[in-house]
């Protein structure tokens, strides 16, 4: 099926006033809260078990049933929302039992939904059946780590889905992600950076890799849009699927309790976060500035773990120095201008069109590139309008004088706009002055 996204349906909880009991001879049990995603988990994980699309040489699964609601309560087949490619399935029903063989013993499972007096909580209960079921403890534990490390999120990378008008919390149970298919295939070697710039992208992946041995750390990408700082984000991505969750969220999304504690669950896990000023912009300006609490929180609570964290910003300026000083990230990578020994490395990658290849060759073409500063998004954006414009050019084609007339009007369009306010990119070239309108290259 193609539905990957994981929804918490209506349900009915199950209320219960005490934990069952047993009789007769006293048996061993253990109990533990999880928060919702876990609870889902483990309900896959076991049914999985049963029906043997996992296998677990400790642990045997001989019965899995399930309980929708108390309004029917009906042992029955669980009820299945949705099934992945590996055959993996998301159970809806809001209470699983599983008889289980663990360590030459016997024992119950019980994932129970449950209204209490601190709300609606998620609980494992294992408990002997046998008198040799004395390690309920670590059957309990093996079950939780093994649901993690087996589930359908783990080493993928998720987008969150933006949920307007959602009260922050600590339980993630709410947030609602999908997994990124069809994710584009890019590298660290198809994006123009500086030799220094690649050097610490790659300790980042390398970390990532190795987390166990090494230490999580917190980039913040700077640059002004246009300068690839999606692009990496999506070549680090690529780089960590497979070793790493990787989860991608929106700057515009202040739900950062749900996003530390579901990035939280999976070991490891690179938290992305795009346009962080937005999130956790300089305090005098901020609407909210609980949110910018929340944010150092985390990352104060983080410095030793398994949550690896990424972000970008059009402007560092604009992050708050509290949020943005060592110690909170590790570093702050400025991204910039492309550099004009890549002009013609970039154009080549963007068509194959010999003409507009030799057009761009020309020096009075690339001396206007390097005068305008220009960055990786402004030149791909021009060849395709040069390439468009010679397809509807006629027998005419395109010729050099137009190619710098299009880069002119097209430069001017993003950059100059009343009172000097730029639209994208960079607005260096009007900080320093420069007048467009007595541009010398100008062939109109």
């Amino acid at each position: 099926m193609r539905h990957h996204r994981m929804r918490h349906l209506p349900f009915t909880p199950i209320e219960f006033d005490e934990k069952p009991k047993t009789s007769g001879i006293e048996l061993f049990s253990a109990s533990k809260d999880v928060n919702r995603w876990v609870f889902d988990f483990m309900k896959t994980y076991l049914y999985a078990l049963h029906h043997g699309t996992l296998a677990n040489g400790e642990i045997k699964v001989n019965t899995f049933h399930a309980i929708t609601s108390t309004s029917r309560p009906i042992i029955s087949r669980p009820r299945i929302s949705f099934q992945i490619e590996n055959g993996l399935a998301k159970i809806d029903d809001s209470y699983a039992y599983a008889q289980a063989n663990y360590a030459g013993a016997d024992y119950s499972i019980n994932l129970l939904r449950m209204i209490t007096d601190r709300g609606i909580i998620h609980e494992i209960v294992v408990m002997g059946t046998s008198l040799e079921a004395k390690r309920p403890d670590a059957l309990r534990d093996l079950i939780i780590k093994e649901s993690i490390n087996n589930s359908m999120y783990r080493d993928k990378i998720l987008r969150v889905l933006e949920a307007p008008g959602i009260q922050d919390d600590e339980d993630p149970g709410f947030l609602e992600v999908e997994i990124a298919k069809n994710f584009e295939e890019t590298t660290l070697n198809d994006i123009f950076l500086p030799d220094s710039v690649t050097r610490e992208l790659r300790k980042f992946i390398e970390c990532a890799s190795r987390y166990e041995e090494l230490f999580s750390l917190r980039y913040m990408l700077s640059g002004p849009p246009g300068t690839a700082k999606t692009q990496i984000i999506r070549a680090i991505a690529k780089a960590c699927e497979g070793k790493a969750t990787i989860i991608l969220a929106s700057g515009g999304d202040a739900r950062l309790n749900m996003l530390f504690s579901f990035a939280n669950i999976f070991s490891p896990a690179i938290l992305c976060i795009d346009d962080i000023d937005l999130v956790v912009g300089e305090r005098a300006h901020m609407y909210n500035k609980n949110v910018l609490g929340t944010f150092l929180q985390k990352l104060d609570g983080f410095v030793q773990n398994n949550v690896f964290v990424l972000a970008t910003t059009n402007d560092k300026g604009m992050v708050d120095m509290a949020a943005s000083r060592p110690g909170r990230f590790d570093n702050v990578i400025d991204v910039g201008a492309l550099e004009p020994r890549n002009y013609l490395d970039l154009v080549r990658r963007c068509t194959k069109d010999s003409g507009i290849i030799t057009l761009f060759e020309d020096g009075d073409v690339l001396a206007l590139l390097k005068d305008k500063e220009i960055v990786g998004a402004f030149l791909a954006n021009l060849v395709k309008q040069a390439v468009v414009s010679k397809m509807t050019n006629g027998k005419e084609g395109l010729s050099k004088k137009e190619l710098l007339g299009m880069i002119n009007r097209t430069y001017r369009g993003f950059y100059q706009a009343p009172g000097k306010v730029s639209v994208g990119f960079s607005t260096q070239r009007y900080e320093e002055g420069v007048d467009e309108a007595s541009d010398p290259h100008e062939p109109f």
